[in-house]
């Protein structure tokens, strides 16, 4: 009987540590959600402020899941970005594309292998979905029910 509670707790321990893995754009013990390798927003009430401009790590510095979130990196140091670009899957511009998602939420205008400056936004409720045949379409009638471009913001 007490092994049976034994493997309960260390199951829900996993679950719970799990649960409360970080990710880009998702707040953390730290109060704070990062949302590139660099850059953060500060939560409050476990939501980061909006309307608030991205905050700067520091030259050298990675935005991370410690409580110390921006962190001197160094090589070899073993501590990793919460967002790391290389993982989000964000189309470039090329001649076969007249458009891409830059964020969940934007798009952009391409020129050959060029993407315009000016940055369009999806209408409140619905994310980014050039595949679609639409630009912006609600979450549930995205194609193969994923987004195009996993990052919360576009890059600059």
């Amino acid at each position: 009987m007490q092994q049976s509670y034994l493997i309960l707790l260390v199951a829900l321990s996993f679950l719970l540590a799990v649960g409360d893995a970080a990710y880009c754009g998702g707040c953390m013990e730290s109060k704070v959600a990062c949302y590139n390798r660099t850059h953060y927003r500060v939560c409050v009430n476990n939501a980061p402020i909006e309307g608030g401009g991205l905050l700067y790590c520091g030259d050298g510095k990675i935005c991370t899941d410690m409580m110390d979130f921006c962190w001197q990196s160094l090589p070899n140091d073993g501590i990793e970005p919460v967002c790391d670009e290389y993982k989000v899957n964000c189309r470039k511009c090329d001649y076969n594309q007249m458009f891409v998602c830059t964020s969940r939420t934007t798009f952009q205008l391409c020129t050959g292998y060029e993407m315009s400056p000016q940055v369009n936004y999806c209408p409140e409720g619905t994310v980014c979905s050039i595949d679609s045949g639409d630009f912006c379409v609600k979450p549930c009638k995205l194609p193969y029910g994923r987004y195009e471009c996993d990052r919360l913001e576009p890059v600059n």
